[in-house]
């Protein structure tokens, strides 16, 4: 949901979160967005965060063709992706290597609960960046989202062209045990 991923920039509490995010150094409005469809398998695990009781997102770390997890990509500047993922990890400041990330394909940058970065594409030449566990979480681990953090997923899939039914059944795709 755009209006969620905004207050990554400019900072304040998404609709349905228990916490404030504190925006990016620039909280200029990404140039462009536009869905993106990755070939890393959603899932979601933790029992607790900022949503309430229940999973986050995370995207298994190996690619896989056969593999649709629907995005929204957003052109943004790096300092931006840089503080988004600081947000993310709870840290105040962070230097990502650039370079030697997109050397890589991956860079692990802490041992937080989005510490890995993955290069997973190009639009139009620009490089596709995104961030998940440094390991797959196993079963154990994987639990059904909160139901604030529901409404936002659902909010997002629909914003993306999928109707009411096809973003429930989504989801549902990823659950534990579904």
């Amino acid at each position: 949901m755009e209006e969620r991923f905004l207050c990554y920039i400019k900072g304040g509490k998404p609709l349905g979160s228990q916490l404030f995010e504190k925006g990016a150094r620039n909280t200029s409005d990404p140039l462009k967005s536009k869905m993106f469809t990755l070939s890393h398998r959603l899932y979601f695990a933790k029992d607790k965060s900022k949503w309430g009781r229940g999973g986050v997102a995370f995207i298994e770390n190996e690619s896989n063709v056969h593999v649709t997890t629907y995005s929204k990509a957003y052109l943004i500047t790096t300092e931006q992706f840089t503080d988004i993922v600081a947000q993310e990890n709870g840290l105040s400041t962070l230097h990502i290597d650039y370079h030697s990330f997109y050397k890589k394909g991956f860079l692990d940058i802490v041992d937080g609960w989005y510490g890995r970065l993955l290069s997973i594409g190009e639009i139009d030449n620009i490089p596709v960046a995104t961030f998940t566990s440094p390991e797959d979480l196993d079963l154990s681990q994987r639990f059904p989202p909160a139901q604030p953090y529901v409404a936002v997923i659902l909010n997002g899939l629909q914003e993306l062209g999928l109707t009411l039914e096809e973003s429930i059944s989504y989801l549902k795709n990823h659950y534990p045990g579904h």
